[in-house]
């Protein structure tokens, strides 16, 4: 019997038992969805995380502190920045931000509000994407300007269709300060995961500030939990050096020793990839063994349409048919239906992907290798679990099978 009367066949015994058929395919199907979905979305978080972490830059250092053992003398403060700058010649910026609460009135609306202050040179270390105007500068920070950056989205909110450049606001502080501050620039909203699942009511307004302003009605507002250095250098060994001169140049100026602790921008990416790793690598194994235990469903069904068929089996063998022929049939059903499984566990992971991606806003990234390693083992895993059933079917005495009842 060649492979297409084979296949033929098989397809007929499959249809005669569409039921049980849908149901052995289950396990399969469910196994292949789960490993395209988990690597699609894996695949798609590690690429967003990647791009983050690339519009800001590998060689970013940021100082903090090794110890909660400190005293007054110990904090950072604002002229380290000048020091740091000074004394490390391969600096190309560094800066600094506080964070203070607050709320926000307008329109007779009052909202919670985080207002960011920040140093001359943030902006340079951490770019952000105008939508209009300009961002906090130098000019701003050494005059204390009262003038406030705003993002996209409050700004459509609060202002329509009017120029929000010019707007007042109106701040009140934590500590009861009030502010009256006047926008200069509009940041760009950028798509973040999960973001569209978060009521933008219910978010505190972010708010940007000069650091100097924030600092001369917080009067605390002069210690700082870290410093951010930006370098033009992205060799690790050249970046641990530096690292070496700002420890030394800030316990020089405060009189202490292992206070401060320097940590590679990098180091934060190499450590979010490797718990992303983590988890997608438990979840494929989660998925995999469900495809194991598909597979074990495969056989258990295959053994009782062997049991129900025994006197077909002596029928076609006493026509002539041999072990091999009964082998490649139950092989081919195994084959067929994990086959077809693979497919449509293929195309519901693919879907799956870009529906997760699309809810929790990371652009789906597909892979192409995976998708045809999924169908290539949906195959094998016929082939493999396809093997003992038909060994069994193929053993069956051809006389005893039809006297079979």
């Amino acid at each position: 019997m060649n492979i297409i009367e084979s296949f033929k066949q098989a397809l007929s015994s499959l249809r005669a038992n569409k039921l049980r058929s849908v149901l052995t395919m289950i396990g399969i199907i469910m196994g292949v969805f789960s490993v395209i979905t988990i690597v699609a979305i894996g695949n798609a978080t590690q690429s967003y995380v990647d791009s983050e972490f690339a519009k800001i830059g590998a060689n970013i250092l940021i100082v903090s502190y090794k110890t909660s053992s400190l005293n007054t003398n110990d904090m950072l403060k604002s002229d380290d920045l000048k020091a740091i700058s000074k004394s490390v010649k391969e600096i190309k910026n560094v800066g600094t931000d506080i964070n203070r609460s607050g709320t926000i009135r307008l329109d007779n609306k009052t909202r919670n509000a985080s207002i960011n202050g920040i140093s001359s040179q943030y902006k340079d270390i951490v770019p952000v994407e105008m939508a209009q105007g300009r961002m906090i500068n130098e000019i701003d920070n050494s005059t204390r300007s009262n003038v406030v950056v705003i993002d996209e989205e409050f700004a459509k909110a609060n202002f329509g269709n009017q120029d929000p450049i010019g707007q007042k606001l109106k701040v009140t502080l934590g500590s009861g300060s009030t502010l009256r501050l006047r926008v200069v620039g509009v940041t760009k909203i950028e798509e973040t995961p999960f973001g569209g699942m978060i009521d933008n009511e219910s978010r505190p307004v972010r708010l940007t500030i000069p650091m100097t302003t924030l600092q001369s009605y917080h009067p605390d507002s002069d210690q700082f939990n870290y410093i951010y250095v930006s370098v033009d250098e992205k060799d690790k060994t050249v970046l641990k050096k530096i690292a070496d001169k700002i420890t030394k140049t800030l316990e020089s100026k405060h009189g202490n020793k292992d206070k401060y602790s320097i940590q590679f921008y990098s180091d934060f990416q190499d450590g979010l990839n490797t718990v992303l790793n983590v988890i997608s690598s438990v979840l494929l194994v989660i998925a995999v063994i469900t495809l194991i235990v598909g597979g074990i469903g495969i056989v258990n069904i295959l053994l009782v349409s062997v049991t129900e068929r025994i006197r077909e089996i002596g029928v076609r063998k006493a026509l002539g048919a041999r072990k091999r022929d009964i082998v490649v049939q139950f092989i081919t059903e195994s084959i067929i239906l994990t086959g077809i499984s693979g497919v449509i566990g293929i195309i519901m992971g693919i879907l799956g992907g870009f529906i997760i991606s699309s809810l929790v806003k990371i652009p789906p990234v597909l892979n192409i290798q995976v998708i045809v390693l999924a169908f290539l083992g949906s195959i094998a895993l016929g082939l493999l679990f396809g093997v003992y059933p038909a060994k069994r079917a193929a053993d069956l005495d051809p006389i005893e099978s039809l006297r079979y009842e």
